[in-house]
């Protein structure tokens, strides 16, 4: 075969591509973005017809690349819709095709003299790309660069001259061929490898799609095979088959950890970068490789969609380092699941993701995807969210086409029956997190990595972000040397030891944690109840003589963003509501220093309508209210729940223990409510904290052996209703008292089945009743010398009227 054969470009089904709503919504949005693309653009005069985007100069050579592949993919759309850009189609063409060639002069196979442009980011600046004599990590990550240089250089294949060909060959072939014979990398710890292994997989496809007749091609798809099965592989992969399988990168429970936690982006990276082989295949009308599409139904399942919030943005459970607003990256994952796997619910939550991306950019006058003073955004000395905007762009190209090319999906599920069908409790033993979806709330603890928890309204992370030291808090000491981070000052990273209960409808979770090196122990417990309200306990001891600068416990991420179109979730400000005030704080970026404010210990505290906190044992209220960011991730304040300044310690000493009841879509007077029938009882055992509230009694024991428990309520009983527990329950005038047996190193919840009222009496009146509730029967005994009538009615309706003479005993069968 000759060498003009073996290079034949694989033709682009075009016959196939019909556009449609999905498609069409995201071509609209790119057309959008063009505008504010095309200040990106300058010449390059190292050879002739060449232009780079966005500097010339970042990593990878991404933001040419990724921004060459929306100018190409618009310039061969035939509903391009010019007079909205006022960009001439063959201008956006002409400028493509100028990062084409950029890209393939200053590509490592390309003349030696062409270096990229000069820019901020010294290690890319005036150097080649490629990888040539670089590691793994680096050299490998090119492939999301080839993939789309490649997939630019094939819409415009008939347009591009011999030497440009020749270019792109270059590129395309010396990927392929460098890592086709490679082993795929194993790891899930700490730094997985399904997001190298996934990208090296989507480098090679290029050179697989676009050249099939060329003499390795056989030896590429091999290769391509290895990299793409092994992005996304357990360990009962790998015992099962190991001569296909090399590498384990997630965990059993399909979990898997970059940047040293559990991090959403990287937990759908495999779906998303060997993802797309699945564009380039339908492109050219071939078969999708099942190696594309190995696990990715039971990482959806798992994962992804358990952890997903109404926008299609999975609930970083362990914090979040990267900015907030990645519904670009989500809306492919969820693209690819609804038009490839035909995921009903990824096509609901796809077009969710759609309409904030829609939102985010209709609501700044440049067309951004992301922030419209994105230069001012630092995410680091060389990185801005201005440099995210060509990622963003590049997942909605892969999603354009997959519709394109593929089809609308399915029909989108009911979001109401969605949400209704994944409420529940899921354990993530590998992952060391735990999460309880409701209808309308999500909560979650972790132990490991990022030991924190959380509780988000109906709104998601658009109310409440994930901070690392979500409920746990920081504490900072005065020592003479910069302590590591296990030390656990500003956040921890695990646990001495913990207790994990799935109650079906909640979960109990229970931890230890040291903080400094030995001066304290922080007993936790976080309980999220079966309405999704949840409680964090905190009982922190000290060990030895100490001081400690600042230590802020119950400390909760306020978003604070402004999208002039989506007032509902980014309205721009922030309204706190206390028992004797209301202050409301501006979100914005910059311009101006942080606000703080600090507030007296308060019975409860609301945001917004949206989100309610009643206190317990509170030292000082503290809203930080940003403006000053080390690194932009989005607007968010902090709320402080429970903030102590300087304080020394002379020696051990047992603090007040601290109390958060989180009631997400709760409004300030159902808040205020809600703290006036919110009870911390007194226990004669130590270590151990209840607190009753409505319908449910809240435990927890951090002693490590079980407990008989006898604690009494400080607040005033209303007999008209009262909660009725399992164990022994008394009521002695307007005081009530709880007994019963606490299982060792515990928390959670025990529900109220039973509700005693008595009758008759003015508000003055008391009696003396005990109520023993068994599993299987109940004992109700009037301690008075005079008679009482009491109704008990269940929470199925059942009521049950008895008079109670003195000294008789009444068994209710149950």
């Amino acid at each position: 075969m000759s060498n003009e054969e073996n290079m034949r470009i694989r033709t682009i089904a075009w016959h196939k591509a019909s556009e449609n709503e999905m498609s069409a919504r995201i071509r609209r949005i790119l057309q959008k973005w063009l505008p504010y693309a095309d200040k990106q653009y300058a010449d390059w005069s190292g050879r002739s017809s060449c232009g780079h985007f966005f500097g010339g100069a970042y990593w990878y050579g991404l933001e040419t690349a990724y921004t060459a592949s929306v100018y190409a993919l618009l310039a061969k759309l035939p509903n391009y819709e010019e007079n909205l850009t006022g960009i001439p189609r063959e201008e956006v063409k002409r400028k493509a095709i100028a990062a084409i060639r950029y890209l393939g002069f200053t590509h490592d196979t390309g003349p030696e003299d062409c270096v990229r442009a000069e820019g901020r980011n010294r290690f890319c600046s005036l150097t080649k790309w490629g990888g040539r004599g670089q590691k793994f990590f680096p050299a490998s990550q090119t492939g999301v660069t080839v993939a789309s240089l490649g997939l630019a250089a094939w819409l415009l294949w008939d347009e591009l001259n011999a030497e440009t060909h020749a270019l792109i060959q270059n590129v395309l072939i010396d990927y392929a061929d460098r890592w086709c014979e490679e082993d795929p990398r194993n790891g899930a710890y700490h730094d997985t490898q399904t997001e190298e292994n996934a990208w090296t997989a989507g480098g090679i496809a290029a050179a697989l799609a676009l050249f099939p007749n060329h003499p390795r091609h056989e030896v590429w798809e091999k290769g391509f095979d290895a990299w793409s099965l092994n992005a996304i592989t357990t360990p009962i992969d790998r015992a099962r088959e190991p001569k296909s399988f090399k590498t384990v990168t997630f965990h059993p429970d399909y979990t898997t950890e970059n940047h040293g936690f559990a991090h959403p982006g990287y937990i759908c990276a495999g779906i998303n970068l060997r993802g797309i082989h699945a564009v380039f295949s339908l492109i050219g009308d071939d078969v999708i490789s099942e190696t594309v599409l190995y696990n990715n139904e039971r990482i959806y399942k798992n994962t992804i969609k358990v952890w997903a919030q109404f926008d299609g943005l999975a609930v970083p459970v362990q914090g979040q380092d990267w900015w907030y607003n990645r519904q670009h990256e989500r809306q492919f994952t969820h693209a690819f699941m609804n038009v490839i796997h035909r995921d009903r619910d990824a096509s609901l939550l796809e077009r969710k993701a759609l309409a904030i991306i829609e939102g985010i950019q209709n609501s700044n006058t440049q067309g951004c995807l992301l922030e419209g003073n994105g230069e001012q955004c630092i995410i680091s000395g060389y990185q801005t969210a201005k440099d995210m905007e060509h990622t963003s762009a590049k997942d909605l190209v892969a999603s354009c086409l997959l519709h394109l090319f593929g089809g609308v999906g399915v029909e989108p599920s009911d979001g109401d029956e969605m949400n209704a069908r994944l409420s529940g409790v899921y354990v993530y033993p590998y992952g060391c997190s735990v999460i309880h979806r409701t209808r309308n709330s999500f909560s979650s603890f972790s132990w490991r990595n990022r030991v924190m928890g959380l509780t988000l309204p109906a709104k998601g992370c658009w109310s409440i972000t994930p901070l690392p030291a979500s409920y746990t808090g920081t504490a900072q000491f005065e020592v003479d040397s910069q302590r590591s981070l296990h030390g656990n000052e500003p956040y921890v990273l695990q646990t001495e030891k913990e207790n994990i209960r799935d109650y079906g409808d909640g979960f109990g979770a229970i931890a230890t944690l040291k903080r400094g090196v030995e001066e304290l122990r922080q007993d936790v417990a976080f309980v999220s109840l079966p309405d999704g309200k949840s409680v964090y306990i905190e009982c922190i001891q000290v060990f030895r003589s100490c001081k400690i600068t600042e230590m802020n416990t119950g400390m909760i991420g306020i978003r604070n963003e402004h999208y002039s179109v989506m007032p509902d979730l980014a309205q721009g400000r922030r309204t706190l509501h206390l028992p004797d005030r209301s202050a409301t704080y501006e979100g914005f970026y910059g311009g101006e220093p942080n606000e703080i404010t600090d507030f007296a210990p308060a019975k409860w505290i609301q945001v917004d309508d949206e989100i309610g906190y009643v206190l317990f044992g509170s030292q000082g209220i503290r809203y930080i209210n940003q403006h000053v960011y080390k690194k932009w991730k989005g607007v968010e304040d902090v709320l402080i729940l429970n903030r102590r300044s300087e304080v020394s310690f002379k020696g051990p000493k047992i603090l007040e223990p601290f109390v958060v009841f989180t009631l997400p879509n709760r409004t300030k007077e159902e808040t205020k409510a809600m703290a006036n029938l919110t009870q911390l009882f007194t226990c004669k055992e130590e270590s151990v904290i209840l607190l009753g509230c409505e319908s449910q009694l809240i435990f927890a024991n951090f002693n490590s052996t079980s407990v008989s428990v006898h604690a009494k309520t400080e607040s005033r009983v209303n007999l008209k209703r009262v909660p009725l527990y399992e164990g022994f329950n008394r009521i002695e005038g307007h005081t009530y008292f709880w007994n019963g047996s606490l299982d060792a190193f515990t928390s959670g919840f025990r529900n109220c089945d039973w509700i005693l009222e008595i009758l008759g009496g003015g508000p003055d009146r008391t009696c003396t009743i005990e109520i023993s509730l068994l599993a299987d029967r109940l004992y109700v005994t009037n301690r008075r010398e005079e008679s009482v009538s009491i109704v008990l009615q269940h929470t199925d309706g059942h009521r049950q009227l008895l008079e109670l003479v003195p000294g008789l005993t009444e068994v209710l069968e149950l």
